[in-house]
């Protein structure tokens, strides 16, 4: 089959080898399906040629019933290899299924944006599709318009000359509208896809374009793409429909042209009139295998360019051996020399960034937006890959522990909260199968969202929408709070995980960091509020993706605390960040505040100046 004959990737080829090796048994039974296709021929030539004349009905009731058979183990042998490539559609589509989700998982965090988003899911289900379709047995059925010609050139000569020269014609239409076709199904595939990922970014971010009237926009841009598919496909087809429609009536055209050479032939007493019949039927069964195939086409183009993309995408992203697994840390984090940029980008956000926390330290990092805090934070948990440097806890790099064993270790609270469809309960236990109650109801009660849940209807089988729908921003930050603390994991990063909190909510969180660190966790918090720091134990300053200052939280207050007021007022009123003072960032004093923001730059105060 036309798609196997690509260069495919090794994963691929693992994938469709099993198909291959069917295709042995499919051609056995192909091949006796095609051979039985020649009764209806035979018994129509015995009838017109030795029925008729000796007017025997017993002949004709024993040919009927021969015929009868044939026809009955043609349909089962239709029906069996049918049946054969919708398993072996379904057997590529789990061989290849997790590879798919592994690509949409990882990719962009690999490698930046992912080429049309999701089309990878489309491209697998396209395969599928093709392979479970009649395309091809249409194709396995070719190498028998051979033996029709021999047999029609048994009849006559004239007739298999007719017939291999309407084959000809067709197999010339067949490659013209390959060569015309194949940019026109590129041009639609890719017109397509950005549809779908249009339409997919449109539907997550629906409150954004509604509320600030940006649904004209969107609908001019969908209308733009609308009218480039539209355009490409109705080429597309049309060439197709137009070729699929000359392709049959010629067949007709074909068969009726045969009748008249046979007529022709028993006028001329070269043949008999059993000729005239069976000649007909078997020069439409020899091109029926060139009209299925045509007919077919755009789905096998279609096959073949969703195979070419999958195996990009599986060549860019090889498959990840599971590590070992080592024993749950306890005792470091450190941070060696690590430089790193968003994925697919050479743009550096973080530079030689170097320290190490021990059991029990929690730190508070703080800077201007764009200083390079979220990336740390992306870093530490090991959703960015390091270009350079390392992140080690106890010694070993995050890579050398498995998935599963690194939800155990690591919590991870985003900037931007995505809690997943399904319940609380499910959320907090991150999917986890099957789930521990008594782990789900400790990870609620540590993030302090515990009577925040049971008042909803349903309490922890309260189901979430997508995107959080149901829930207020701060319940899914402290939702999200649970899920990274469930599980008692050694590393929590939590990114501004009080931006959406009121005071009840950052309490909750400064306990949450206290009750970490008690146990001998370790906490990286990335802080705009000064609340934060009366529960670290060191903080650190971020200017341009490097460290500006490293310091614990009794170095901070003693160099803050000599500062008078007066001269904070004054250095806060010449700034246009509008930052607050250092005398604001003193843990423990009435000034803290909630509400009040940390300086976003280490120049922005006094505070961390000498």
């Amino acid at each position: 089959m036309t798609i196997f004959a690509l260069r495919l990737s090794s994963e691929l080829k693992a994938a469709i080898s099993p198909l291959r090796r069917a295709l042995a048994p499919v051609l056995v039974i192909s091949s006796v399906y095609n051979l039985l296709l020649l009764s209806g021929s035979f018994f129509m030539l015995l009838v017109y040629d030795d029925v008729l004349p000796s007017r025997s009905v017993p002949s004709l009731v024993s040919l009927l019933v021969l015929v009868i058979v044939a026809y009955g183990f043609q349909a089962l042998l239709d029906v069996t290899r049918g049946r054969i490539m919708v398993h072996l559609g379904s057997f590529f589509m789990k061989s290849v299924s997790e590879r798919v989700l592994d690509v949409i998982s990882r990719y962009e965090l690999a490698r930046g944006p992912m080429p049309q988003g999701t089309q990878i899911v489309r491209d697998a289900e396209t395969v599928r599709s093709y392979l479970s379709g009649p395309g091809p047995l249409a194709i396995l059925d070719l190498p028998w318009i051979v033996v029709y010609l021999l047999v029609l050139s048994i009849f006559h000569w004239s007739i298999g000359l007719l017939s291999l020269l309407g084959v000809a014609v067709l197999v010339i239409l067949m490659l013209v509208n390959n060569r015309v076709t194949a940019p026109l199904a590129q041009a639609t595939m890719r017109t397509s896809a950005s549809r779908y990922a249009l339409a997919e970014t449109t539907r997550r971010n629906a409150e954004t374009l509604k509320a600030l009237g940006m649904d004209s926009a969107r609908r001019r841009q969908w209308d733009r793409l609308e009218s480039e598919y539209l355009q490409a496909n109705e080429r597309f087809s049309y060439i197709s429909s137009t070729l699929s429609g000359v392709t049959k009536s010629f067949r007709m055209l074909l068969q009726s042209a045969t009748l008249a050479l046979g007529a022709f032939l028993v006028i001329e007493g070269s043949a008999t009139g059993g000729v005239i019949i069976a000649g007909s039927i078997l020069s439409a069964r020899a091109l029926a295998p060139v009209e299925q195939v045509i007919s077919n086409w755009k789905a096998m183009i279609a096959a073949r360019l969703a195979l070419s993309r999958m195996k990009d995408l599986l060549d860019a992203l090889p498959r990840r051996i599971a590590p070992m697994g080592l024993e749950p840390p306890c005792r470091s984090l450190e941070v060696r020399a690590v430089a790193a940029a968003p994925p697919g980008t050479q743009r550096v956000t973080l530079a030689d960034v170097t320290f190490a926390l021990a059991s029990g330290d929690a730190l508070a990092v703080v800077g201007r937006s764009g200083s390079g805090k979220t990336a740390l934070a992306r870093v530490l948990c090991g959703v960015w890959p390091v270009l350079r440097g390392s992140v080690r806890l106890d010694g070993a790099t995050l890579d050398q522990w498995p998935a599963d064993q690194i939800a155990d270790i690591v919590g991870y609270v985003p900037q931007s909260i995505e809690l997943l469809e399904g319940t609380i309960a499910q959320n907090i236990a991150r999917f986890r199968e099957p789930p521990d109650r008594d782990a789900i109801i400790r990870a609620a009660q540590a993030a302090d969202c515990h009577e925040l849940i049971v008042r909803l209807a349903g309490g922890y089988d309260y189901l979430i929408g997508a995107q959080g729908a149901g829930l207020s921003a701060g319940q899914q930050q402290r939702i999200a709070l649970a899920r990274a603390l469930h599980g008692n994991p050694f590393l929590v990063i939590l990114d501004e995980p009080n931006s959406n909190l009121d005071h009840e909510g950052e309490a909750a969180l400064g306990k949450a960091i206290m009750a970490v660190r008690e146990r001998g966790g370790i906490v990286v918090v990335i802080a705009h509020r000064p609340n934060v720091i009366a529960n670290v134990s060191h903080i650190m300053v971020m200017n341009s993706g490097r460290i500006e200052r490293f310091e614990t939280r009794a170095q901070f207050e003693d160099r803050v605390r000599p500062l008078r007021p007066a001269e904070q007022r004054k250095e806060a009123a010449t700034r246009d960040t509008g930052a607050q003072g250092p005398e604001a960032l003193q843990t423990g004093k009435d000034e803290a505040r909630p509400g009040k923001a940390l300086p976003e730059s280490a120049d922005a105060g006094a505070g961390y100046k000498d």
